[in-house]
């Protein structure tokens, strides 16, 4: 019997092995720090920083600084508004526009952050994301609303991570938790150098970190270029108090950076000593991050889609300082990054050049492109002489070729309008807007259904602004978007364009010489791709400093299937009446004049 018993054992000993023999390997990671003393020791062996990171993608043209952003929420029948640091609550519920609440956005007693960034309602609380550069750290104040619209502050936190330079914070809502991407850079000769790791602080409280050394990864093939910390913070917005985790990742400075659903990828700037750039993935559920080489770079977090089919998808041009995937690369050279997934590893692997799909050269800089459902769709915001530019169309999952579209001006905006996409660009002094059918099978093409010009008008060159689409039901929405018809139609197109390359000082005084009283929201009927005028919504601008206030703050909202306009300190209702948007009330929540 006790034969029989060890041969049984052994036997099944075997097959065990065998099992997992034949299991997949678990996938290789970026590496963690053992505990601080390993990671200050890493620091310590680090150069100084010149100073703070630096955005790596330019600034859009004439963007403007968010101290006075006007940003929108909605919490049940009210609409929660910020404006030059206040909190306003707006009842709209059984067709009103009244008035609830105001509360400054910040502590009683504190002071406001430096500019703010985002606005979000969780359930019944309000959580205002800024930056503080008082404090350097990012503030998240936090608000109780009520059924009531009434506004009642909870607490204030400080998030020690990242810099706050320009384009290096992103934000995002994930079902109750806050999502913040950060960027800064060590500092191996301060007394402390994990200081620089992320760290919150309630109130007057200290900082406490939020992240232990094992939360630390390293991107070990770029160790000996400029370092950025990377860091995600999630944050729980279902408990009372804010509760934050976070991780970082040592890399080179980013490149471009796209907030996925589940995950935050950062393109790095390339390796010292080598063309080779990074492609870094952090899931947000703790998960540790994995890396890819790759080539070549993308043009802004729009060239990214992270698709169903667990695959990461990311339109990439040459820059003259990556590598190519092209044994000759030129500067206009273009490609589609296919990658699963399951490719991203320790960062030792580069990204075969089989997942590259090249695509013809693109010269017409610079390039506009958003990925819409199946589709890719991009062009150039610069057209021809006589205004003219094509636009390009592709199926991201390779079924189907490129195809090429001629429009009758450049590709300056692109936007989804339901499962198809809007183009949006300015020519012989009109605001040009072509409704493009994406066809829902492999074997449907793309076509340009219509185009809609508005006469003596461009749309606002504030950064990030695009039309806004309200879907009603297949085929048939709403579309607004801001824009400026110029006061004196001569001067219109040097007025705007000298906008393009000015600083932000000098982008407020070019709009208010060309906006005069004509800054407006325009609003458009689609119905099977056919794009009818309602009409506008306009601001009212009592001082020139009022116009440059607008300039970047303009934008549709559509509520409870009603139209509004936020326009600076303004907010606008309109309705229809016989097919024409008429204006029905407005409120004005500026300061009242001392």
């Amino acid at each position: 019997m006790s034969h029989i018993f060890a041969a049984g054992l052994a036997l099944l000993l075997l097959t065990g092995c065998q099992q997992r023999a034949s299991e997949p390997a678990p996938p290789k990671t970026l590496h963690a720090f053992e505990d601080d003393a390993q990671l200050e020791a890493f620091f310590k062996d680090q150069p100084a920083a010149a100073g703070p990171l630096d955005a790596a993608a330019p600034a859009p043209a004439g963007a403007l600084a968010q101290r006075d952003s006007a940003l929108a929420a909605e919490h049940g029948r009210h609409l929660v508004l910020l404006r030059r640091g206040r909190l306003f609550t707006v009842e709209i519920g059984k067709d009103q526009l009244k008035p609830v609440a105001a509360l400054d956005a910040f502590a009683p007693g504190g002071a406001g952050m430096s500019r703010y960034d985002e606005l979000i309602v969780s359930e019944d609380t309000l959580a205002v994301i800024g930056y503080s550069e008082a404090e350097r750290s990012t503030g998240i104040n936090l608000f109780d609303i009520d059924a009531g619209g009434r506004l009642a502050f909870r607490a204030s936190y400080l998030l020690r991570a990242g810099d706050g330079a320009p384009g290096s914070l992103a934000i995002s809502q994930i079902d109750s938790k806050l999502v913040l991407y950060a960027a800064g850079a060590p500092d191996p000769l301060g007394a402390d150098p994990l200081a620089v790791l992320p760290a919150l602080r309630a109130g007057p409280a200290p900082f406490g970190r939020i992240i232990p050394a094992s939360r630390v990864y390293r991107l070990d093939a770029a160790i000996d270029s400029r370092l950025a910390l990377h860091s995600v913070t999630v944050c729980d917005l279902a408990t009372r108090t804010l509760r934050c985790d976070a991780s970082t990742v040592l890399a080179p400075r980013a490149r471009a950076v796209y907030m996925a659903s589940q995950a935050l990828y950062v393109w790095t700037l390339p390796y010292a000593g080598e063309s080779g750039a990074g492609l870094v993935r952090m899931p947000f559920n703790g998960g540790a991050p994995g890396a890819v080489r790759v080539a070549g770079a993308p043009h802004d977090r729009y060239s990214f889609h992270e698709s169903a089919d667990a695959h990461l998808n990311v339109l990439v041009g040459a820059d003259g300082a990556t590598r190519s995937w092209r044994s000759q690369g030129g500067a206009g050279a273009l490609a589609l990054l296919r990658l699963p997934l399951q490719a991203f590893s320790d960062g030792s692997e580069r990204a075969p050049m089989a997942s590259y799909k090249d695509l013809p050269d693109f010269s017409s800089a610079p390039l506009r492109n958003r990925f819409i459902g199946p589709w890719l769709v991009y062009g150039g915001a610069a057209g021809s002489a006589d205004g003219r530019a094509p636009l390009y169309a592709l199926r991201w999952d390779g079924t189907g070729g490129l195809q090429r579209l001629q429009l009758a001006h450049p590709v300056e905006r692109i936007a989804a309008m339901g499962v198809d996409a809007v183009v949006a660009g300015q020519a012989r002094s009109a605001l040009h807007l072509s409704s493009i059918r994406l066809g829902a099978g492999p074997d449907q093409p793309a076509t340009v259904a219509s185009t809609y010009v508005h006469p003596n008008a461009q749309e606002t060159p504030a950064p990030v602004q695009e039309p806004y689409y309200a879907a009603q039901r297949p085929g048939q929405g709403m579309l607004g978007l801001a824009i400026v018809e110029a006061a004196r139609p001569d001067q219109s197109d040097g007025a705007i364009g000298a906008v393009a390359g000015a600083t932000s000082g000098a982008v407020a005084d070019a709009v208010a010489d060309a906006v005069a009283d004509a800054a407006s929201v325009l609003y458009l009927r689609n119905t099977a791709l056919k794009l009818r005028e309602l009409g506008a919504l306009k601001a009212q601008h009592d001082a020139p400093g009022d116009q440059a206030a607008w300039y970047g703050n303009a934008r549709p909202l559509f509520v409870q299937g009603r139209m509004f306009a936020l326009l600076g300190d303004e907010l606008v209702e309109g309705k229809l009446k016989n097919g024409r948007l008429r204006e029905a009330r407005r409120i004005n929540y500026a300061p009242a004049a001392p």
